[in-house]
């Protein structure tokens, strides 16, 4: 029997009342279920007790030991650390908490997916931050994880980001497409302080924040990410590297994105 199945509502929300980090919330009415083929999103403020978050953000904005920085045509800009133990203290702790056992409950009576499975290496998500111009263009995920031999089905994003306002930039954007193959907007976003998006992610949730950062005192967008996982794939094309697509829709080809990348080592070493 599913963790959906035999967890009722009541004890649900028994676990959350008790948590140390959520905040009580209307589990039914946040319910959602797909329409048509649009991807399925949740979006949710103020899930997070806002004491911890505030730890964490701060820890966010003075963290240095990042993993690297992307700089191509699909992402730039973004900083990431996916290694929980290089993360300092209350991210580590809010980290792990995702990966527990009574949020993951609560992923899974949102969206109805049954037996989800975290990811402990956080391939891909953890900590990120994207600073002044920087963005990540639309995509679909890879949807296989290689070293877990899992398929990947719900992504979790938390923004940490004070006082931001849309003209700052750096919106998250999630979109599928229209029967001439463009991109047909479904949200944008502002990445504001406590704001929490779960959706499924599959061959159809395009999703980015195409709109580059512009925070007029140069501030970086800080969020979190974690991934969770099926042992059973919901797509026919397996995708172990992510899928960039221009601002029409279409797709970035690998041979243009290998000649964009060699343009920019070039440019680099001259």
């Amino acid at each position: 029997m599913s963790n959906i199945q035999s967890t009722t509502l009541d004890e649900l929300n028994s676990a959350i009342s008790i948590s140390p980090y959520l905040n009580e919330i209307d589990l039914s009415k946040l319910k959602k279920k797909p329409i048509d083929s649009s991807p399925l999103y949740i979006c949710i403020d103020g899930l997070w007790n806002e004491e911890f978050l505030n730890k964490v953000a701060e820890e966010s904005i003075h963290f240095d030991d990042w993993s690297g920085e992307k700089d191509f045509y699909g992402s730039r800009k973004k900083r990431w650390q996916s290694d929980i133990d290089k993360l300092p203290s209350f991210t580590k702790t809010f980290l792990a908490y995702l990966n527990q056992s009574t949020f993951l409950r609560v992923v899974e009576f949102l969206t109805d997916q049954e037996g989800l499975i975290p990811d402990p290496h956080f391939e891909g998500g953890g900590l990120h931050s994207t600073g002044e111009g920087g963005f990540l263009k639309m995509h679909i995920d890879f949807n296989y994880n290689e070293n877990l031999r899992l398929h990947r089905r719900v992504n979790v994003l938390v923004y940490l980001n004070k006082n931001w306002a849309k003209e700052y930039g750096g919106n998250f954007e999630l979109a599928t497409k229209d029967c001439k193959g463009n991109f047909k907007t479904l949200l944008s976003l502002e990445p504001i302080f406590n704001r929490t998006v779960i959706f499924i992610t599959d061959d159809s949730s395009y999703h980015g924040q195409p709109n580059p950062v512009m925070h007029p005192h140069k501030k970086r967008r800080n969020s979190i990410a974690a991934y969770y996982y099926l042992s059973e794939s919901n797509s026919k094309i397996k995708r172990t590297s992510t899928n960039y697509f221009d601002n029409s829709g279409k797709p970035i080809k690998e041979k243009v994105l290998k000649k964009i990348l060699s343009k920019l080592k070039k440019s680099i070493l001259h």
